[in-house]
């Protein structure tokens, strides 16, 4: 199992910065960062720092030197797909071929609406991004680009240099939806599954491999990883708290047993982490994009994860 750690925070530069240099030290394979540009409070009225994920990347570039750099994921309408395309080229040249292109098609309108972005429907945004991956593609390997799509059209685009990694950076779709799936096993090297719970993540993943073989793609090339978060407890006290508060969240029509949050999140003693991780490699998740949180009489869950997986 190889670990990723999502550093966003949200955090000031100087917090995230040396948060990824501790988790290179840790021996993590990649960092991730969300492609937000505003915070998530129902008013809008917290002064949350979101710093643009693909400069606050490139930083990180220069920080680090063996960590990949990746997002969860890239929001594929903010910025067209040829400048995305040039923006991943100069990440790979600075970062000397750490580059990840980990992707989504965008979901939150507020954020739309703040930064003056149209929000077409959830198809024409799928249907967006499945046009600009034949765009990233093309400009990542061809000298020259003529495109005509749907949605974009490409008069001799000239992308050099080239990226460093070859034919070009890991191309990843982050989602759990059918359709998003079946692009990815048809046209990306891997899916990032967000927060799918435990108990529904087989029934995935074995959807995920039927894809692969009616494309008739070698599963060895094909990576799944899932995106969640790691809460560790040292006492059952603070166990029943933190399901408590988890319940808390949420209107009380959609609460879960203690049983059915356990059973779905990895949330517990380290050691029943270690079975949770056990279990879904074996299910055949290759990776994880982890954050660590604590929880009281915990004073640094990164380290205690990091000294048990890595």
């Amino acid at each position: 199992m190889k670990f990723g750690y999502y550093i966003r925070g949200p955090l000031l530069y100087p917090q995230i910065r040396d948060l990824a240099i501790r988790v290179e030290g840790l021996g993590y394979d990649s960092i991730h960062v969300n492609d937000h540009l505003i915070g998530f409070d129902e008013k809008q009225d917290k002064k949350e720092p979101y710093l643009e994920a693909i400069m606050l990347m490139t930083a990180l570039a220069v920080e680090t030197k063996k960590l990949k750099l990746g997002h969860t994921v890239i929001c594929n309408s903010f910025r067209n797909p040829a400048y995305l395309a040039k923006c991943i080229s100069t990440l790979d040249h600075i970062s000397e071929g750490r580059a990840l292109l980990w992707l989504g098609a965008g979901w939150y309108e507020e954020e739309y609406k703040a930064y003056g972005y149209p929000f077409p429907s959830p198809k024409e945004r799928v249907d967006q991004l499945e046009e600009s991956l034949t765009i990233y593609k093309k400009l990542f390997t061809e000298d020259v680009t003529d495109f005509s799509g749907k949605f974009w059209k490409l008069e001799r685009n000239r992308n050099f240099p080239k990226p460093i990694q070859k034919p070009y950076p890991q191309i990843v779709l982050g989602s759990s939806g059918k359709r998003m799936i079946d692009i990815a096993c048809r046209e990306a090297d891997g899916i990032n599954l967000p927060y799918v719970p435990l108990t529904e993540l087989e029934e995935k993943i074995h959807y995920i491999n039927k894809r692969l073989e009616h494309y008739n793609r070698n599963l060895d090339d094909f990576e799944i990883s899932l995106f969640n978060t790691v809460t560790l407890v040292n006492s059952q006290e603070s166990l029943d708290k933190l399901i408590e508060k988890i319940n808390k969240r949420v209107p009380e029509e959609k609460r879960k047993s203690k049983e059915e949050i356990l059973d779905n999140q990895f949330i517990g003693f380290l050691d029943d982490i270690k079975v949770k991780i056990e279990k879904v490699e074996e299910m055949g998740i290759r990776k994880m994009v982890i954050v660590v949180r604590k929880s009281e009489g915990i004073t640094d869950p990164l380290g205690e994860f990091s000294r048990v997986f890595l």
